[in-house]
């Protein structure tokens, strides 16, 4: 699931989900990247849906896309979309985890979802880390999914849930992979597009060394199934 509904106020260049880095879309790197780990990617969006389902389509038209229209995300903040995203994710694919992946983030990596469904267990919730730092995706298993989304309010997403629930999170070193930073102001998006990424955001630590993969299962599957707090 991406969450892709964000005004991008601080940025200042519209929906974030159509700012272009590189060429293309926000959404549609994210869409290509849930794809690119053979996910099903469940978009979910705000006001802005037809520009960014337009974009996606022009820019990566091959392959399935969901599309989940929030109207009053601006009202809840990210949890009107989290709570929408994860009922489709579960009703499309039930009984399969869902990864959460955030839209401006172009950092996370097709590869970065494949470790994270490749050591996912039942019953847990899996976490990207980036030098021992938790961050994004995030791969909930249903029932931590549904949990999580009863109890997300404001625009805090699953982070509470999370906080509370330490004791089955599993954290995934993959900065070797990739990184999550944010493309949150005017000079982080000026930093990545110039291709320095040490300071976008302030947040990149050292990579740390990285579990052995052991033989995958998707996502929906754990990112190969349902789409990511």
């Amino acid at each position: 699931m991406v969450l892709a509904a964000g005004h991008g106020r601080r940025l200042g260049l519209g929906p974030k989900a159509l700012v272009r880095v590189n060429g293309i879309t926000l959404a549609t790197r994210a869409v290509q990247v849930v794809r690119a780990a053979g996910a099903l990617p469940v978009v979910v969006v705000g006001p802005a849906a037809a520009e960014v389902v337009a974009a996606v389509r022009r820019e990566e038209p091959a392959g399935p896309l969901v599309v989940v229209h929030v109207d009053d995300a601006a009202a809840e903040g990210m949890s009107a979309s989290w709570r929408a995203g994860v009922q489709e994710a579960l009703r499309r694919q039930p009984g399969l985890p869902v990864t959460v992946v955030l839209v401006d983030q172009p950092g996370v990596s097709g590869p970065v979802l494949i470790r994270l469904a490749d050591t996912h267990r039942p019953g847990r919730i899996t976490r990207a880390a980036y030098g021992g730092r938790a961050g994004h995706p995030v791969v909930f298993d249903p029932g931590h999914a549904r949990a999580a989304a009863a109890r997300v309010h404001g625009d805090a997403g699953a982070r509470q849930y999370l906080r509370a629930n330490r004791a089955v999170v599993d954290l995934v070193e993959c900065a070797d992979l990739g990184t999550d930073d944010d493309l949150d102001t005017p000079a982080d998006l000026a930093r990545w597009s110039a291709g320095d990424r040490s300071r976008v955001s302030s947040r990149v630590s050292p990579p740390a060394p990285s579990p052995a993969r052991p033989p995958g299962s998707p996502d929906g599957s754990a990112p190969r199934g349902s789409g990511p707090g």
